[in-house]
């Protein structure tokens, strides 16, 4: 990675092992081991970087350092632990389990527990989250979806129930829970119009107040609701070339100084500090073997732009390589400043 006038270049060891253990019929253990080992300039050069990496809010916490070095570290993390239960149409889950609520590719408002970062792209399975969680399929497309996060931190509890139904060829979700201590409703869906895929999400919860937070919050806000939406079409050319694209708006969002309110957008559950929010992605697959994807989060107010392009080849049946690099442009405190360069060479062996 570099950002001028620093070079890092760091060398990144990623294993994972899946494992699941069908107790009876009705019964399984599922537990997932990720091993993440780095040498290089950013533990030796980035303040607190271990730390970093083992940040979490879990109740229950799997994680440790096999060693920690000045150029090197081993972080060791359990992010998959939980039992699953089904019985005819009732399923019950505890554990350290991953609840993919929303519908959206970049950012999914609705997905209360475990929420994307489009940027985080070495994570692949993408975090999990410490809960109990009971569905009901009513039908072969509609369910009830309940789950509940515990937490000694008030502001770290999460209650929410889920209902999905299809409606004119129309997946469609309604939501309501207890989130950051404060009541939301909102809704999801996905369907096509005309051939071109169309989804979206929405949410309404009471604006964040001064009082919600221990530490003065940039965005507690006089006014009584606090309104979300995200708008999300794609289409896929008969060629195989997609072209995607997505906007984000938040009715309390920033328009000036963006970067400055980065972590008290996360405290209040924003994905974004920003009033809007845009993305494009193209894909094209070449060959068979070979695809290649480019995207880019821009930020109307500021100018700033984070760009991903990314090509992948296939070397084997289990292995692929990929070429991926990100970079950000932004000057003074736009969201995406200072502007910084990454560029990564992957190569992943399926096992």
């Amino acid at each position: 990675m570099s950002s001028s006038p620093s070079l890092f270049i760091d060398h990144t060891l990623h294993s994972r092992i899946s494992l699941s253990w069908f107790i009876s019929e009705h019964v399984t253990y599922t537990l997932g081991i990720r091993n993440k080992l780095i040498v290089g300039d950013s533990p030796e050069q980035i303040p607190h970087y271990a730390e970093t990496l083992s940040q979490s809010d879990a109740l229950l916490t799997l994680n440790t350092f096999l060693w920690k070095k000045r150029r090197s570290l081993n972080y060791l993390e359990c992010d998959r632990c939980w039992f699953d239960y089904n019985i005819q149409n009732l399923r019950i889950s505890i554990g350290k389990q991953r609840i993919a609520w929303g519908t959206s590719y970049v950012w999914n408002i609705t997905d209360l527990f475990n929420p994307l970062s489009i940027l985080d792209f070495d994570y692949e399975e993408r975090p999990a989250v410490d809960a109990l969680r009971l569905q009901y399929f009513t039908s072969d497309v509609s369910r009830i979806d309940c789950a509940l996060t515990p937490s000694p931190r008030a502001d770290h509890r999460t209650l929410a129930l889920q209902y999905t139904m299809n409606i004119a060829e129309y997946d469609i979700s309604l939501v309501i829970g207890y989130y950051l201590q404060r009541v939301l409703i909102g809704m999801n869906w996905v369907g096509t119009i005309r051939g071109i895929g169309f989804r979206g999400e929405m949410i309404v919860t009471e604006a964040p107040s001064a009082m919600c937070f221990a530490t003065q919050n940039s965005f507690a806000s006089q006014k009584h609701l606090q309104f979300s939406a995200v708008i999300s079409v794609d289409y896929t050319f008969p060629t195989s070339l997609t072209l995607h694209s997505e906007v984000l708006y938040n009715n309390i969002g920033k328009t000036q100084s963006i970067r400055l309110f980065t972590n008290d957008a996360r405290a209040i559950g924003l994905l974004s500090p920003s009033q809007v929010e845009l993305f494009f992605r193209t894909s094209y697959t070449i060959t068979p073997l070979f695809r290649v994807d480019a995207m880019i989060l821009y930020n109307p107010f500021d100018t700033s732009t984070a760009l991903l392009p990314q090509f992948n080849y296939s070397l084997h049946d289990d292995v692929d390589i990929a070429f991926i690099a990100l970079s950000l442009t932004g000057k003074g405190l736009s969201e995406y400043s200072p502007t910084t360069r990454l560029y990564c060479i992957r190569t992943m062996l399926s096992f």
